[in-house]
C-alpha cells in the first residue's frame, strides 16, 4: 500500500476507528481530518484524470505518435447516414462547420439555433454539418429534436461514435471549423457564443459579411 490514495483511505479508516473508541476526544478532530483528506483525495484524482486526458490526446498508431485533430491539423474525411435518409460523405474542398450534439445537451438548443441561422446566411459558401452522437443519445429523441427545432442543415447519425472518435469529442456540444484545404482552423468545446461562431465562419469564407 504505497499509493497516495491507499494511504489516505487507510488513515481515514484509522481515524474512524479511534472515533468510536474515544468519541469525546476524537469526534471533532476526526471530522476535520476526514474532510481535509477527502478534499486532498478528490484533488489528487482530478489531477490524475487531467494528466491522463492530456496523455490520451496523443495516441500511438503503428509505433508513431499521432495527435488528435486540433487547429492546424488535417480534418479526417468521413461518411455516415443522414437523418431523413441517404448517405453523406465529407472530403476537403469546401469550408465546413462540424457541429457535434445530442438531444439532451442543455447547450445544444441555443447552439443548434445559431447553426441553423448560419446555414441560411452562409450555407452557399460554408457547409453546416450536424453530427448527432448516437452512442450518447436515442435516435427517436434526436429525430424529435431536429423536427421541433426546424433544423434544415445536414445532420448525420454517428451511430457507433466513429466520427466523434475521429475528432476526439468527449463532451457536447463541440464545434469544429474546417477550411477549404481540409485543415481545422478552430475548435470549440462547450457552448459557443454567436459572435465567435460568426467570426470563425467569416474567416472560413475569406472575410466580409
Amino acid at each position: 500500500m504505497n499509493k497516495p490514495a491507499d494511504l489516505i483511505i487507510t488513515q481515514i479508516g484509522r481515524l474512524m476507528l479511534y472515533s468510536h473508541t474515544y468519541p469525546e476526544v476524537y469526534k471533532g478532530r476526526v471530522n476535520v481530518l476526514i474532510m481535509k483528506r477527502g478534499l486532498f483525495l478528490i484533488m489528487a484524482v482530478s489531477v490524475g484524470f487531467f494528466l491522463w486526458l492530456g496523455h490520451e490526446q496523443e495516441n500511438i498508431d503503428d509505433g508513431q505518435s499521432v495527435s488528435y485533430p486540433q487547429p492546424g491539423h488535417e480534418a479526417p474525411a468521413f461518411e455516415a447516414g443522414a437523418f431523413g435518409g441517404g448517405e453523406y460523405s465529407w472530403e476537403e474542398g469546401q469550408p465546413a462547420v462540424l457541429y457535434f450534439w445530442t438531444s439532451w445537451c442543455p447547450y445544444c438548443q441555443a447552439s443548434s439555433e445559431m447553426i441553423e441561422e448560419a446555414h441560411h446566411r452562409y450555407g452557399d459558401e460554408v457547409e453546416m454539418i450536424g453530427v448527432n452522437v448516437l452512442t450518447q443519445d436515442r435516435q427517436q429523441d434526436a429525430e424529435t429534436f431536429i423536427r421541433e427545432n426546424g433544423l434544415s442543415f445536414t445532420n448525420l447519425q454517428d451511430s457507433e461514435g466513429a466520427i466523434s472518435d475521429m475528432y476526439y469529442v468527449p463532451p457536447v456540444p463541440t464545434t469544429v471549423f474546417i477550411d477549404e484545404d481540409g485543415v481545422i482552423s478552430h475548435r470549440k468545446t462547450g457552448a459557443i457564443a454567436e459572435g465567435e461562431l460568426t467570426s470563425e465562419i467569416r474567416s472560413l469564407k475569406g472575410g466580409g459579411e
